[in-house]
């Protein structure tokens, strides 16, 4: 795992799965026949493939284990002395692309809507952790950042006179996201009047009641909480969010390799998830544009 974090910048996140991806191998080998390490055969993580496919798991999941198996072996192939690497020829499961959920914008504008009146709170910071929402609810739609992106963000790595923050994120790589304006006075106001009543106990930028870091999870309740509040039927996750961050730009005409700057994708074939626009928006888009669209430039 060490080789993981220092070679290819993994999360502790990533780590984790890792980790219990190898535990559950390791435990399918002892039902069959226990190998040594150099015993292990490409027949042998075919056989925990289909077994995993046995138990329906998700196509996904299995992807993230087939590449825990592949990073282990070829550890213990340079490191440790292995022979043979046994899953040099193991095979990624195909995965079917789904388009990624996202909020129109008029759902935006009741979520926001909601995170404005915010949620009641028992605790007496109540004032205070509805400013503390309605800052995180801003940001994250203004910024596109992972939830994680988000909870992780320190004091120092908000500008609020040039209104942009700095994220350190996949692959511990860094870059700088600016935010809109309407954001930028929830957070000021969040960071002026409120945080310090909080008490925090860190540098972390949005912490909870007992002044120490939010976690993922709080904050993916908080949205949950303001969905129903918002009248919003669907499912709503931080991630949800950052899809409708990146669908709503390109929508408005954003170019693919400034939003794959925007988001922190390595691969700019990660970006292109969000072209599903719209048939309607294309429509319009098309009208627009083409010299005999009918719009400003079709005049020709």
């Amino acid at each position: 795992m060490d080789s993981l974090r220092i070679d290819r910048g993994a999360s502790d996140c990533t780590l984790e799965a890792y980790r219990l991806d190898l535990k559950q191998f390791v435990e399918w080998l002892r039902e069959h026949g226990d190998p040594s390490l150099n015993e292990i055969t490409l027949g042998d993580l075919n056989g925990f493939l289909t077994e995993l496919h046995r138990q329906k798991r998700q196509p996904a999941s299995v992807a993230r284990k087939v590449s825990a198996l592949r990073q282990f072996f070829k550890f213990c192939a340079v490191e440790k002395g292995l022979r043979e690497n046994p899953a040099t020829e193991l095979r990624t499961p195909a995965q079917a692309k789904r388009l990624p959920n996202y909020l129109t914008e008029a759902e935006v504008t009741l979520l926001l809507e909601a995170a404005d009146s915010g949620i009641p709170y028992p605790s007496a910071h109540g004032v205070a952790l509805r400013a503390r929402d309605r800052a995180m609810v801003y940001l994250i739609y203004a910024t596109g950042l992972r939830v994680s992106e988000l909870v992780g963000l320190t004091t120092h790595q908000t500008d609020l006179s040039l209104e942009y923050v700095r994220v350190r994120g996949k692959g511990d790589k860094e870059r700088i996201v600016p935010y809109a304006t309407r954001a930028g006075d929830c957070l000021r106001d969040y960071l002026a009047q409120f945080r310090a009543e909080l008490r925090p106990q860190t540098d972390h930028l949005f912490v909870n009641h007992r002044g120490f870091v939010l976690t993922r999870q709080s904050f993916w309740n908080l949205l949950r909480e303001l969905g129903e509040k918002a009248g919003i039927a669907r499912e709503l996750t931080p991630h949800s969010l950052r899809h409708s961050f990146a669908t709503h730009l390109l929508h408005s005409g954003m170019n693919l390799r400034s939003l794959q700057m925007l988001l922190g994708h390595s691969d700019v074939s990660t970006t292109q998830i969000y072209t599903h626009v719209s048939p309607d928006h294309l429509r319009a888009a098309h009208r627009k544009f083409h010299p005999r669209g009918g719009g400003k430039s079709g005049k020709v």
